[in-house]
């Protein structure tokens, strides 16, 4: 009787030993992250699965920008790091700096609000962010050509303008990719910082470009009456996909030609809007060659 027992604890510490060990090997992968978090776990919970767990964890850029869509909490993406790399990752709330943690040319690290391009050559990442540049003057164009059309049915156009023929940056792709890094927190009612809310507040144009500036048109009159903003063939079609804590992906709808270019803040000049006169331009330039 002593013996059968001894054989039956014997079965069942094997079988305990082996179960512990299926539940060693189990590997925790990014769908499995997401899966717990739709399911409504809380980040120290499926940050401590993470850490007593195998781990195989895709944290490309593309895999980054799946699990912050997903939900996935900026504390669970770097306990994710942390496995991957084992190395501490710092994780905090708000858009600040990039230097405060995470890699500066990562999209989804923290960057400081403004407009970047985003550049990939043979694997390596690099962020550049754009300095805007504000429009100091505007001209009119036009006015004899209307004085000589017949029922006063010439344009006069108004033009605002930025110094140079060229932007200092200039990129070789007709395919740019830019973040925004934005104020999203007031839910596009942000008024008091200052900071965009929204990439709905700028519109991409294309320049004119004259001998010393670049121009574009805000504005026609004639005698029957007055058109304000942007003509439309300087114009050029954004896609805006909103990746979450006020940063979204934009890039043209067409590709762009080589030219001079600006993400235009709508509203932003201050000395003499109706003008363009302060207006402020994330210019830069698309040259195609080195």
């Amino acid at each position: 009787m002593k013996r059968k027992f001894s054989f039956l604890a014997v079965c069942l510490s094997l079988v305990l030993v082996s179960s512990t060990a299926v539940v060693a090997q189990e590997t925790m992968t990014n769908d499995e992250v997401i899966s717990l978090t739709k399911a409504g776990l809380s980040s120290s919970i499926i940050i401590g699965k993470i850490r007593t767990s195998a781990t195989k964890f895709d944290l490309s850029t593309d895999s980054l920008i799946k699990l912050k869509q997903a939900g996935v909490s900026d504390e669970t993406v770097a306990a994710m790091l942390e496995a991957k790399s084992g190395k501490s990752v710092v994780s905090g709330g708000g858009n600040t700096s990039a230097s405060q943690g995470g890699d500066p040319n990562d999209p989804m690290s923290k960057h400081s609000y403004g407009v970047y391009l985003y550049e990939e050559k043979d694997g390596v990442r690099k962020m550049t962010q754009i300095q805007p540049s504000m429009s100091g003057q505007n001209r009119t164009g036009g006015a004899f050509t209307a004085s000589m059309t017949p029922f006063g049915l010439g344009k006069v156009k108004t033009k605002t303008n930025l110094p140079g023929r060229n932007a200092s940056l200039q990129i070789q792709t007709t395919t740019p990719v830019f973040y925004f890094y934005l104020d999203a927190s007031s839910g596009g009612l942000n008024t008091s910082s200052g900071i965009p809310s929204s990439p709905n507040e700028f519109t991409l144009v294309r320049f004119n470009q004259r001998s010393d500036n670049r121009e574009v048109t805000i504005a026609k009159t004639n005698s029957w009456g007055s058109k304000g903003g942007l003509s439309d063939e300087y114009v050029v079609g954004l896609k805006a996909e909103d990746l979450g804590n006020g940063v979204f992906k934009i890039t043209p709808t067409t590709e762009l030609k080589k030219g001079e270019y600006g993400f235009y803040l709508l509203n932003s000049g201050n000395a003499n809007t109706a003008a363009g006169v302060g207006s402020k331009f994330f210019d830069f330039g698309v040259m195609m060659t080195p």
